[in-house]
């Protein structure tokens, strides 16, 4: 796939994300290399960041597979970072393999465009080449996790029979952390 095609792809993925709000959660930041004086720290080369701790990943984990469980249904919940790498992982005890790599995918694909995967599968009624991209998965249940408008994030739920319930699920969890 060319990189113009992702980058239109892109494009529309972030248009849908005015649309979209997550909300935001309390997380520890980076410390902050640079000095105090306000006339060094806009030259620096050195930043900021905000993330989402093992213990804030894992707190919205139970919350999700709890929220699907007391609905029924055994799901595998997956956070990963902003940069698509996971912090936890859990699959219920009567989940399907499948859904432990699907919820992976859901996670990945949102933390990735930085919008709901919902959103995405609606964007590939237009744009079809956003349900080939490898390791993203665009069915509903992927939700970034935001901190102060920045997606530091992503969750993704699967395993329910709807996508709308996975979703639901990983609301519950990001409102566990908020």
């Amino acid at each position: 796939m060319n990189r113009t095609y992702l980058t239109a792809l892109a494009v529309v993925a972030t248009a849908g994300a005015a649309i979209a709000l997550v909300p935001t959660l309390a997380s520890a930041s980076a410390p902050n290399a640079a000095p105090a004086s306000s006339s060094r720290s806009s030259s620096t080369a050195l930043g900021t960041t905000h993330f989402l701790t093992l213990a804030a990943a894992e707190k919205a984990s139970d919350a999700a597979l709890n929220s699907c469980r007391a609905k029924g249904y055994p799901v595998s919940v997956t956070v990963v970072d902003r940069d698509g790498i996971t912090i936890t992982q859990q699959r219920a005890d009567t989940a399907t393999g499948a859904t432990v790599q699907v919820s992976l995918g859901k996670a990945v694909a949102s933390a990735g465009f930085q919008i709901p995967t919902s959103t995405l599968q609606e964007a590939a009624k237009t744009n079809p080449g956003a349900v080939s991209i490898p390791g993203f998965n665009i069915l509903p249940g992927g939700l970034p996790i935001s901190l102060d408008g920045s997606v530091v994030a992503g969750i993704g739920v699967s395993g329910a029979p709807s996508g709308d319930i996975d979703a639901s699920c990983a609301t519950d969890g990001i409102k566990a952390i908020s």
